[in-house]
């Protein structure tokens, strides 16, 4: 199934993800304004810690489907107007914002997103990007045609760890990449998920007053009835109308550092292993495979992603070493490995051990910090660019939509039960006709592109 995009904005997205790693981008030059106005979708859980960062500009306009996440942002910005709907504050707000995040679950995010994009609004979007391959495509084209300041939020992207990982690599300290390992405990219990995985949709029921229960549903066709505690507020990721699964959840996380320093392409080839297939709910664990060409190189390096119980095993150079059993990330090379715990880079460190005694003990033997470091954070960074006082972020659309689009292939995969193979240049899948079907989901009338404009 081929994307229906148009040509100039098909070719639009797929340059700027060949690009992306070539040289820095900075900002066209533009006004530098001292406070920005922002209009804020979703500001319960993810989208609370969002709007919080922001008390340094001016909020103008909030907006939760559920009433009573209005409430703390709403002492917090007194004389920002609260809205239920996206679609009324945006249009309502337009002249009067510059800027607007979206923190939404993963299947509203498109919507929310491409509307702000036409509006020549300045964005940051929670990760995943967006919940299929069409959606991220789509705000890409419309970022790059309406030159606004985008950035997708997997904090780790500007954290000091990522930028040592890829100077640690360019700088041969562990050799030829050979392969990469992530993994997480998810989709377990735990923020986003249920306890055990879910065979069918339980019994519709009347929607409390403090939930807009059509408006949450937003976009997806078909939707299930309203059921307390099992999709709002948290556990809306394990089902596919709604959430991405574990891959979803922490791919863009771990999988961030690897796509990013080895420079890599949006698979041509993905493999899976699942106990069976679940058509409605993430299964219980799986294991990916991501066959990803570097793009200078064009080396094939195989992306190993565990979820669920299914973790993997230390190689050899990492010596007695326990692996995190929550989740971490393993740069395999020729020469040693690149290891972190957990879902971002926080403290990345080398095996074997003895090159990471010479690398503690001798300053001759590091590399030199060729990536510049970001001040106060990933927020912080889309602040200052859209103001005009910092180059583009690193995780702009140009940078995060080919890796989300990798996560999105990856949860086709799991969905289905079969690996594929990928044609990113004509975004299409050709023996796997289940899950090229679902690399473009028909949206509801309303929340369709067409229908918000304006």
């Amino acid at each position: 199934m081929n994307i229906d995009l148009t040509r100039k904005k098909f070719i639009g997205s797929s340059a700027a993800a060949a690009t992306t790693f070539m040289m820095p981008r900075f900002l066209r030059a533009k006004p530098t304004v001292k406070k920005l106005r922002l209009a804020c979708i979703g500001v319960g859980g993810m989208g609370n810690r969002d709007v919080m960062s922001l008390q340094g500009e001016t909020v103008v306009g909030l907006c939760d489907v559920d009433p009573r996440a209005l409430k703390n942002p709403s002492r917090t910005y007194p004389s920002a107007k609260t809205y239920s709907d996206f679609r009324v504050m945006l249009r309502e707000l337009k002249d009067e914002i510059d800027a607007v995040t979206v923190s939404t679950p993963d299947h509203t995010h498109f919507p929310a997103s491409i509307m702000a994009l036409q509006m020549g609004k300045h964005l940051y979007v929670q990760k995943p990007m967006a919940h299929t391959v069409e959606e991220v495509r789509l705000m890409m084209a419309e970022a790059k045609e309406q030159n606004v300041v985008t950035q997708m939020g997997n904090q780790g992207h500007a954290l000091q760890g990522i930028r040592l990982i890829r100077e640690w690599i360019e700088a041969g300290l562990i050799g030829d990449v050979s392969e990469v390992t992530a993994w997480t405990d998810r989709p377990k219990t735990g923020y986003g998920f249920l306890d055990k995985e879910q065979l069918a949709y339980p019994p519709a029921q009347l929607a409390p007053d403090t939930l807009d229960w059509d408006l949450w549903t937003g976009p997806v066709q078909d939707p299930p009835g309203y059921a307390p505690g099992v999709y709002h507020p948290k556990h809306w990721r394990g089902w596919w109308k709604f959430g991405m699964g574990g891959l979803g959840d922490i791919g863009c996380h771990t999988l961030d550092s690897p796509f990013w320093a080895l420079n890599l392409n949006v698979p041509h080839k993905v493999e899976v292993t699942v106990d069976h297939v679940n058509p409605i709910f993430t299964p219980a664990g799986s294991v990916v495979t991501f066959h990803c060409r570097q793009k200078e190189s064009e080396t094939v390096i195989p992306v190993t992603w565990h979820e669920g119980p299914s973790l993997p095993k230390a190689p050899a150079a990492m010596g007695a070493e326990k692996l995190s059993d929550k989740g971490g990330l393993m740069i395999i090379g020729s020469k040693g490995v690149i290891y972190h715990a957990d879902m971002r880079p926080d403290s990345p460190r080398l095996f074997p051990e003895e090159l990471w005694q010479n690398f503690r003990t001798n300053p001759d033997s590091r590399p030199p910090a060729v990536y510049p470091r970001i001040k106060g954070g990933h927020r912080a960074e889309w602040l200052r660019a859209c103001k005009g006082e910092g180059p583009t972020p690193g995780a702009n659309f140009e940078y995060s939509g080919p890796l989300t689009e990798m996560i999105v292939l990856g949860t086709l995969a799991i969905r289905t039960g079969k690996g594929f193979e990928y044609d990113a240049e004509n975004v299409k899948i050709s023996n796997n006709p289940e899950a090229n079907a679902l690399l473009r989901i028909p949206g509801r009338e309303g929340f369709r592109p067409e229908d918000l404009r304006g």
